[in-house]
This record gives structure tokens, C-alpha cells and sequence, in this order.
């Protein structure tokens, strides 16, 4: 048995709550509880909401979509992921998605490895509500190994 990685269950309606933006992140897996090898999070984003293009150098991202309907740039394409729809966002790929939908979607993530990116989160949920200081958002970007490209032709 791995002490610093015991298997446990996390119920429905268990973890960290917080907002991103307009999308509600609930913490359901930290880094510190795999040490550091995944984080994983379910977010609920309402329609219309987004997040920008961007590309990550440092974690592969695995989304689920369990309700609603994304619009999501992968790479040059623009693809539509509905209820079932796994996406693989491997490092280096471009991406970003908006909510297409009328009503929220609900999605659950896996960041691997999961450090930086939950710093990252952390770090943008202390921004306050409005639109974002970008210039703050680049600098956190840039330190946590991620850019926003302009998009692929």
C-alpha cells in the first residue's frame, strides 16, 4: 500500500467549490492527494460561457462531458462534444471550448501531472469578478507553462 496515495471515495456533492470566471469548479482530487501526478475537477459551465484558445507545454488535459453541449477548438478543427464525448487535449495541442448550449454543461477533468495547473486555478480564482486583468493572466500563463497563441489556419 502507498501511504501517500490511499484509495478513497469522494461522494456526490464533496469538494473545494469555487469560481473561474463564470464557471463553478468543484476540487474532487488535488495534487497533494496523488502526489502530484493528476488533478481532477468537475465544472459546471453556464451556456455561453468559454475559455480561450490556449495551448499547455507541462500537462495533458482528459475531459468528459457529462451534460450539456461544448463547441471545442482542437487543434485547426472546431468540433461539437455532447453528453459522452471524451476529449484527449494532449500538451502542445491547441484548445479551447464555449458552451453552445441553453443549458449548463457539466464536465469532469484529468490534469496530468497535476501541480502547476491546480496553482494555476488557485492563483485565477483569487482574480475578482469582472473581466480579467489580462496582463496578470499572461504572467500566470507564462509561469505555469501555458500560452495563448494566436489560432492554427
Amino acid at each position: 500500500m502507498n501511504a501517500s496515495k490511499p484509495a478513497f471515495l469522494i461522494p456526490p456533492g464533496d469538494g473545494r467549490s469555487f469560481m473561474i470566471g463564470a464557471h463553478q469548479v468543484i476540487e474532487k482530487i488535488t495534487s497533494e492527494q496523488s502526489g502530484g501526478d493528476y488533478y481532477v475537477f468537475q465544472q459546471v459551465s453556464p451556456p455561453g460561457a468559454f475559455v480561450p484558445q490556449h495551448v499547455h507545454t507541462l500537462e495533458d488535459e482528459i475531459v468528459l462531458v457529462e451534460e450539456g453541449e461544448l463547441e471545442v477548438r482542437l487543434g485547426g478543427s472546431l468540433v461539437r462534444a455532447t453528453a459522452g464525448t471524451v476529449l484527449n487535449l494532449a500538451r502542445g495541442t491547441y484548445h479551447g471550448f464555449r458552451n453552445a448550449g441553453t443549458t449548463p454543461a457539466r464536465t469532469t477533468w484529468m490534469i496530468t501531472p497535476g501541480a502547476s495547473f491546480q496553482a494555476f486555478f488557485h492563483e485565477v480564482a483569487k482574480f475578482p469578478p469582472g473581466p480579467p486583468d489580462f496582463a496578470r493572466l499572461d504572467e500566470l500563463h507564462a509561469k505555469h507553462g501555458m500560452t495563448m497563441p494566436a489560432p492554427p489556419a
